[in-house]
């Protein structure tokens, strides 16, 4: 005890096993001392019977030490494979869920292009339409082909620009026009000089912005046509060999076409 508060100073358990090891210690020293010094035997069996109880107690102390060290020991490797287990089904359904998001998100991606492939479409085919369209309209003005049909549309071309007092303009594309069935009728073989882009830039500032000048090539007996994927006007040479009477038509459209621009210029 603490000689000043008078209270133990050790704990229940701690007390316990210090009485324990006092208890052994004089066990063991009477037994020495019976063993060895004491010729008294008259008490041995007592000191015998009571050292066997000591060791015993110790042996089931041990014994009981040990089994609480394995129970301590089984509760612990249960409570880890319970908690890897716990980790394991926590990391499987976090996978899963993973998975799972993965996949929604595959299918959200697949849903926007397969929706973004179907706008497209229907773009494209509102385009192709409405080219239809224009170049319905476009043919629709062109009632009368060949020589004629080019007379008619200069002279609207003429109309429309002499009411602009626009003459210059009117020489520009009647200029332009000349150049360009000249070069045909002298190298008909000449694909380029039969291909216009319907766009390009100098076709459209000298011919194809006014009226009827679009409309002097379809009379002249070009086609609307897409060639490498590029809208043109074409005039299609045929086979001479195989189409002989066609081939002579074809080129004196062309040759009178010519003709008719030479008269225009000299208005």
């Amino acid at each position: 005890r603490d000689p000043v508060t008078k209270k133990p100073r050790y704990g229940e358990k701690t007390m316990s096993r210090v009485k324990n090891a006092v208890r052994t210690y004089k066990t063991l020293e009477q037994g020495i001392k019976i063993a060895f010094l004491d010729t008294d035997t008259s008490d041995r069996p007592s000191v015998i019977s009571s050292l066997r109880s000591q060791i015993q107690h110790h042996t089931q102390n041990l014994h009981a030490q040990t089994q609480a060290k394995k129970s301590h020991q089984q509760l612990e490797a249960q409570r880890l494979a319970m908690q890897k287990a716990l980790d394991e089904e926590r990391a499987n359904q976090q996978r899963i869920a993973e998975e799972q998001k993965k996949r929604d998100e595959e299918r959200e991606l697949a849903r926007r292009a397969e929706e973004a492939r179907l706008h497209r479409l229907e773009e494209e085919r509102r385009a192709v339409e409405e080219e239809r369209r224009a170049d319905r309209e476009l043919l629709a003005l062109v009632p009368t082909l060949g020589a004629e049909g080019v007379r008619e549309q200069i002279g609207r071309m003429r109309e429309a620009l002499m009411t602009k007092d626009d003459r210059a303009a009117l020489d520009v594309a009647l200029g332009s026009l000349y150049t360009l069935f000249e070069q045909i009728v002298r190298k008909p073989e000449e694909i380029n000089f039969r291909r216009v882009r319907r766009d390009h830039p100098k076709f459209m500032e000298d011919i194809g912005r006014h009226v009827g000048g679009r409309e002097v090539l379809i009379a002249a007996g070009f086609k609307l046509k897409k060639l490498d994927g590029v809208p043109c006007f074409y005039s299609h040479e045929p086979h001479i060999e195989s189409d002989m009477d066609g081939w002579s038509d074809w080129f004196d459209t062309l040759k009178k076409t010519l003709e008719v621009v030479e008269e225009e210029m000299l208005k």
